[in-house]
């Protein structure tokens, strides 16, 4: 199976070659710096005695290492496989708008193995299940490329908190995970990025949701120099609803991009998009978010918030949300702004005693702690916190 689907995507990227800044998807964001990176993946003899407990799952350059899944708390509640063995075309399709992504294919065509973890029927963990994605680079320029399929069955209540740790030179980590979540489940998903190697990110998560489906998304990222991330789902059936939470934090010529396509293709489901940048220096980001309600989904609630304050007059933020509505039984709304520190705030703390550099910090907090108590981990709420305020620090 593995094998048919990379003769496909090499196929499909030789057609495509790397993105231009024609298409709308890559319209604010270059591909010209990753195409030096070739793709040499290599997990060998890398030591793993850092990478976490019996709740954790750590792959090291892409590759699940075989002593975490060994020791992992949770494998007798989950059938785990090689993507190759897998027998079902559907299960490893994903959808018709990454098919048109020539780097999806370039990632897909290169990965060397992938994973598929199907939860058992009913299953719920107390403790959310940690994804350690841990990148060791000991030669230049590195593509690393990875593929994983999770299935979440019936009655299914399962957190994952997924996190990069990059050590060695930089690198161009193109992850591509699918999600499918059948009826009457719940998943919180919450991805965390704190890089300070100068590498490269970019994501294509895609989710498929059945009825009554439950699904959280959380996401805050403190260092990066080029992050993009594609997230795409389908709400298929009825009764599902959908939160994504992003705080970007974003300094010197960093380049943030979140292009979010919300897929409402069922009647009676519920979406919210909230995503808020902070840059400073000469940072830039984009949002790029777009809900399509199909012919026929009715009774839709979807909602677009984005949220960007510049700290310095070089900082550069690209907005652009969408609605695309064949329904007409429908509550659909999406907003933008744009804009500095208010200068009667920071005047209105000046005036009882506080330093104009507490002053900013403190509006800063404000603007991004928003967003943060809406994270559905306290754990990772906390983490985050914390993060802003090194983040602050400087």
């Amino acid at each position: 199976m593995l094998k048919k689907i990379q003769k496909h995507s090499h196929a499909r990227f030789e057609e495509l070659g790397y993105p231009s800044k024609k298409l709308e998807n890559w319209k604010f964001s270059s591909s010209k710096h990753l195409k030096k990176y070739d793709s040499s993946n290599s997990g060998k003899n890398i030591s793993i005695d850092h990478c976490g407990d019996e709740y954790t799952l750590c792959f090291v350059n892409g590759q699940i290492t075989l002593e975490s899944l060994n020791k992992f708390i949770y494998k007798d509640d989950m059938n785990i496989l090689d993507i190759d063995e897998l027998n079902d075309e559907t299960t490893c399709s994903t959808s018709s708008n990454f098919e048109k992504e020539a780097l999806f294919h370039l990632g897909l065509s290169t990965i060397k193995s992938g994973k598929y973890f199907e939860f058992k029927q009913g299953s719920k963990f107390d403790t959310p299940i940690q994804i350690l994605n841990f990148y060791s680079k000991k030669t230049e320029a590195l593509r690393i490329s990875s593929f994983n399929i999770f299935k979440l069955n019936d009655g299914n209540n399962i957190s994952i908190v997924e996190k990069d740790v990059n050590e060695g030179s930089g690198s161009f980590n193109l992850s591509l995970n699918k999600f499918i979540c059948a009826d009457d489940t719940i998943l919180n998903h919450s991805i965390l990025y704190d890089d300070n190697t100068e590498s490269n990110y970019l994501g294509y998560n895609y989710y498929e949701l059945g009825r009554n489906v439950l699904l959280n998304i959380d996401s805050m990222n403190i260092n990066s120099t080029f992050n993009k991330n594609f997230i795409e789902i389908d709400l298929n059936k009825e009764g599902s609803e959908v939160k994504i939470n992003i705080l970007n934090l974003a300094r010197n010529q960093q380049h943030l991009d979140n292009n979010i396509l919300m897929n409402h293709n069922a009647e009676h489901c519920i979406s919210f998009q909230n995503v808020r940048n902070i840059l400073d220096d000469q940072a830039t980001c984009v949002f790029n978010g777009k809900v399509v309600v199909a012919d026929g989904a009715q009774k839709t609630d979807s909602n677009q918030s984005n949220k960007n304050l510049l700290l310095s007059r070089n900082a550069t933020a690209h907005s652009n949300p969408q609605l695309e509505i064949y329904a007409d039984d429908v509550k659909c709304g999406h907003g933008s702004t744009t804009g500095a520190l208010d200068k009667d705030s920071i005047f209105y703390l000046r005036a009882r005693g506080i330093k104009e550099s507490d002053a900013n910090n403190i509006l800063v907090k404000a603007f991004a702690k928003e967003i943060l108590q809406e994270f559905v981990s306290d754990d990772i709420r906390n983490l985050s916190e914390n993060n802003l305020s090194h983040w602050i620090d400087g």
